[in-house]
This record gives structure tokens, C-alpha cells and sequence, in this order.
């Protein structure tokens, strides 16, 4: 204690306190920022354009190839323009091969300086996503991940300064809060899901490191994006998101004090090359000068011949990638069509259990319809070439969150694509189509064709309830227990039933949470993760159909 009975604070102490009470201020007065930026938004590996057939024509689409040319000749009229990529960058097949190495070597060719963390990228664990991120220069970004791996660590950064002609321009990543459902991070990689308090801290970080301009990468869904926007002050925009698709136009939302952010999107597989132009004046967003346009990615477009080459040689690898061994089938799989529509299917079985097992969702469920080959696939091993003659739509995953009567009523629906019972004459203009049965994990039903089937006509309107549904149960960690109607239960299931395709029109009426995980990946990565990546295909009487 002095004399005067007071204790003395260091100096370094009392300058800490200031520098919290009053945070670092936005840029002076009458200071003026134009910053160009270039989005990238899911990429998925997509590297050559994607091939659509559309009333008998081919129309190619999207793909890094064509985008990295457009990129080259939008930066040669702006050469301050930032390119940035929103995540998602890799997917499926190509992914777990290479590790990344065409991908990342792809984006940083075509100029791409930062970009998110998405889902995909942890699909396959931290050790995969490190090895990838080996391959890149690029500033990786995840400001609400932290690692136990030191080297992940180090190389995923919470921010990143970038400049924009003379303009410090702050970027920061917001990784997905349903990470750990749709991903494999693993239990060394930990998520801070206050996105609020997290964003506020980026935004204050970046402006004491001298940037006058703050933008988000977020793999938020929109109305996530937009709550967040409403109650943080200091990022002038956020781009990218979780819905996969583009925004035709910018959306301003006012947060505090009357800041304004501007959000937006440019969808998936590089359809779209997001053109932003930033007007930031006295350290606000200036509508009048801040302008948001998508650029359309076709072969008009061009190549660019060193992103080619990266393609072509990885896709010539990929092909014989296809017939490498996954795994082993122990026994045959039948892949028929009568047997995956008509009752209980051990393929049916193994694919709904990789759902169930992937998601972790109360249940799994596949229409027979989406299980393709429509032929007996012989015992031994099994490439990914058969897997993609099993499941060749290459659905994307969706958990619907339905109440236990939904799911009877779903299961009412499916139990009416099967024909059979006493005068049943089957008329598919008003019963579920035969590809609407649903093969199942999770659940035992037992269903009777001496019950009336559900009738609905090809507009999906229902004509009336059927009644063969007898007996449904849920498997409640090891035992199985009445499905309750109240209860809510989640369901893995492929995107098109998922929006009630096959007349299967119930679904819709659930809380669908899309992934962009793909059956296709689902089933490969169970079936190699079993011992010795066997499997041997068998019926558990999950399915009962009886004819009392």
C-alpha cells in the first residue's frame, strides 16, 4: 500500500482495462473502401463441368475447369479482386483417394487465396484433412474449431488478413454447428457453437489488426446467417452457406446501431462464380455503391488449361480408382428388383444399417426403387464400380425428424406399393409406385396384404388410408420397443424420398436437415469399416408379410 492508501496498477494493466472498455474503433471518419471479391461456393470435388440431359441434350454445367477461367478473366480487368471459397471444396470418391491433392492444387491454380472448412472436408477424419491441407499454401479457416493436434493446430487459422489493391480486408470462418452430425471430425477436434460471441470477438481481432473491411465465410444455414447478422456489428458480409443454393440477390440485413450486412450465396458444384463489389464508406456498407452478381460457369466460359490438366490426370486415375477393391461380400447380394420391392432384403438390410449407423439416427430407410442393378451380385470383392451399379443416383443424405404416427403413416404408404392380397387389383395411377417400398433399419413392422391398401392418385393426393400396417417397433438400444405417435424420431434417407418422391408425400411434412453426404459414400465407408471390410448379407425378420 503508497501512503495514500491505494495500491498502484501497472501500466500495461491499465492500457488492457481501456483497450476492453473501448474496443478498436471503425476506420475515421470520410474514409472510403472498394474491395472486389470472387466467391466460390460448394465445390465437391467437381472439377470438369457437370453433364446434365435436358429434353434430349447434354448441357454442361459448372466444374473448376471452365469457373478458373472466368476467375482469370475477371481478375485481369480487376486485379485487386480477393477469391475466396466458402467449403465443401471436396467430396466423395475423389476426396478419399487423392487426399485433396487435385482439388486444393485446382482452387490455388485458379487463384483461390482463403477458404472455410466445410463438412466434407472432415468426412473422413483429422488425419485425412491434415494430409490434404499438406498440399495447399491457402489459408485454411475455422475460427469456432480448435484441435487437439498441434499440427492442425497451426495450420487452420482463425483469420486472415488479405489485401484488396491498399485495403486490408479481415476473413473469417464460421463451421457449421451441425459439424459433428453430418462428419466424421473425430473427438480430438472441438466446436464452439456460440457463434454469436465468437463472430463479435473475429470482427473486434481484425479491426485492431487493421482491417477496414470484415467478411464472414459461413456454413450457417440462411436464417442462421441472418439471425447472426441482426445481432452482431462489424462484418460488413457474409458469404456462403449450408442451403447449396445461389443468391440472385443480395440480402442487407440491420443489426445494432443500424450496421448492415450483406449476405449472400453462389450454390454448389462451381455453377456460379459470386462477383461482390463492396462499398464501405466511413466503415459501413454504402448500398448505393455495393453491388452482387452471379456469373455463369459454362464451357462459354473457356478452360484453363493447368486446371485441366489437374483434372484430366486425376479423373484418368479416378477410373481405375472405380475398380479397386472396397471390400468383400461373404455371399451373394440380391439386387433384384422384386426382391428389394417386395419384402424384407439382406442388401436392403446392409444399406439402411449404413445409413442408420452413419447419421446416427433413430432410422434408416431406403426406397427399393433407389436400389438399382436389378441382378444378383456375386460373393467376393466388391469395387467401387459395383457400388455405383447398387446405388447409381448418387443421392444426397437428408435427416427428417417425423413424430411415431408420421412414420406409421409413412410405413401404411410403403406397405401400399406391395401387390398382393384378395382382389387386389394393383392400378399404379393410384397406389405408390412398387419402388416406393421401404427397405428398413431401426424398426420391425409386420404387415398383412389381407389389409386394404393406401390408395393416393399421381398428383400425390391421398384417396384413402390403408390398414396392412399390423405391428411397428423401434429398436431402443438393444431391445425393441413400441413405436410411440408422439415421440419424435430422426430418419436417415435419400434426398428424393426425403420430398415425399414415390408419393411417400409425408416425409415432406417432417423437419428435413440436408447433408451433402452422398448413399454412395455412406455404404463405402460401413462397409470398410467393418473387420476385415466383409460383409455377409442376411435377413433378421425386420420385415414380416403375412397373407392373415
Amino acid at each position: 500500500m503508497t501512503d495514500s492508501g491505494k495500491m498502484k496498477f501497472p501500466l500495461a494493466l491499465l492500457l488492457a482495462a481501456v483497450l476492453f472498455l473501448f474496443p478498436a474503433p471503425l476506420p475515421a471518419e470520410a474514409s472510403t473502401a472498394r474491395v472486389p471479391v470472387l466467391f466460390l461456393g460448394d465445390l465437391h470435388s467437381q472439377l470438369l463441368p457437370v453433364s446434365l440431359k435436358a429434353n434430349k441434350t447434354t448441357v454442361l454445367f459448372g466444374g473448376l475447369v471452365n469457373g478458373a477461367s472466368l476467375l482469370a478473366r475477371e481478375r485481369s480487368a480487376e486485379p485487386s479482386a480477393l477469391v475466396l471459397q466458402g467449403g465443401d471444396a471436396v467430396s466423395g470418391i475423389m476426396w478419399l483417394h487423392f487426399a485433396g491433392e487435385p482439388e486444393f492444387s485446382a482452387l490455388e491454380t485458379a487463384g483461390v487465396q482463403a477458404f472455410l472448412l466445410g463438412n466434407h472436408e472432415f468426412n473422413y477424419g483429422p488425419d485425412h484433412l491434415k494430409k490434404g491441407l499438406g498440399r495447399t499454401s491457402m489459408a485454411a479457416l475455422a475460427s469456432n474449431l480448435y484441435f487437439d493436434d498441434p499440427d492442425l493446430a497451426e495450420r487452420v487459422s482463425r483469420c486472415v488478413i488479405l489485401e484488396s489493391g491498399k485495403v486490408k480486408v479481415g476473413v473469417f470462418g464460421i463451421a457449421s454447428p451441425n459439424l459433428f452430425a453430418q462428419a466424421s471430425p473425430g473427438p480430438g477436434v472441438h466446436l464452439n457453437r456460440n457463434i454469436r460471441t465468437m463472430s463479435l470477438r473475429m470482427a473486434g481481432e481484425l479491426r485492431e489488426k487493421g482491417a477496414e473491411v470484415v467478411i464472414a465465410l459461413s456454413r450457417l444455414s440462411r436464417e442462421e446467417n441472418k439471425h447472426l447478422a441482426e445481432s452482431v456489428e462489424g462484418i460488413h458480409a457474409i458469404l456462403g452457406g449450408s442451403s447449396h443454393e445461389e443468391s440472385p440477390e443480395p440480402l442487407f440485413v440491420r443489426g445494432p446501431n443500424g450496421w448492415e450486412t450483406l449476405l449472400a450465396e453462389s450454390g454448389a458444384y462451381g455453377a456460379f462464380v459470386g462477383k461482390l463489389t463492396l462499398d464501405v464508406r466511413n466503415g459501413r456498407i454504402s448500398r448505393q455503391g455495393t453491388t452482387w452478381s452471379l456469373l455463369r460457369v459454362t464451357p462459354e466460359a473457356g478452360s484453363h488449361q493447368e486446371v485441366e490438366r489437374i483434372a484430366r490426370t486425376f479423373e484418368e486415375r479416378l477410373n481405375e480408382t472405380l475398380i479397386s477393391t472396397v471390400g468383400i461380400f461373404e455371399n451373394y447380394a440380391d439386387g433384384r428388383a422384386l426382391t428389394v420391392r417386395s419384402g424384407e432384403s439382406p442388401l436392403g438390410n446392409f444399406i439402411t444399417d449404413a445409413l442408420r449407423w452413419r447419421f446416427r439416427t433413430d432410422i434408416g430407410m431406403i426406397n427399393g426403387g433407389g436400389v438399382r442393378g436389378d441382378r444378383i451380385f456375386p460373393a467376393g470383392n466388391v469395387s467401387w464400380k459395383t457400388l455405383l451399379e447398387i446405388l447409381p443416383y448418387n443421392n444426397p443424405i437428408h435427416i427428417v425428424t417425423l413424430k411415431g404416427s408420421q412414420i406409421r403413416q409413412i410405413l401404411e404408404l410403403s406397405a401400399g406399393a406391395l401387390k398382393g392380397g384378395p382382389d387386389d387389383h394393383y392400378d399404379p395411377n393410384n397406389r405408390p409406385h412398387t419402388g416406393a417400398f421401404l427397405q428398413l433399419s431401426g424398426l420391425r413392422v409386420e404387415y398383412s396384404l389381407r389389409g386394404i391398401p393406401s390408395l393416393v392418385d399421381t398428383t400425390g393426393r391421398l384417396l384413402r388410408w390403408g390398414n396392412r400396417l399390423r405391428s411397428v417397433a423401434v429398436l431402443s438400444g438393444e431391445e425393441w420397443v413400441p413405436l410411440e405417435d408422439g415421440r419424435e424420431y430422426t430418419v436417415a434417407v435419400n434426398s428424393w424420398t426425403a420430398g415425399g418422391g414415390d408419393r411417400l408425400f409425408v416425409f415432406a411434412e417432417g423437419t428435413a436437415e440436408k447433408t451433402d453426404i452422398r448413399d454412395i459414400d455412406t455404404v463405402a465407408e460401413y462397409l470398410m469399416s467393418r473387420k476385415n471390410t466383409r460383409v455377409r448379407f442376411q435377413r433378421d425378420g425386420r420385415i414380416t408379410i403375412t397373407d392373415s
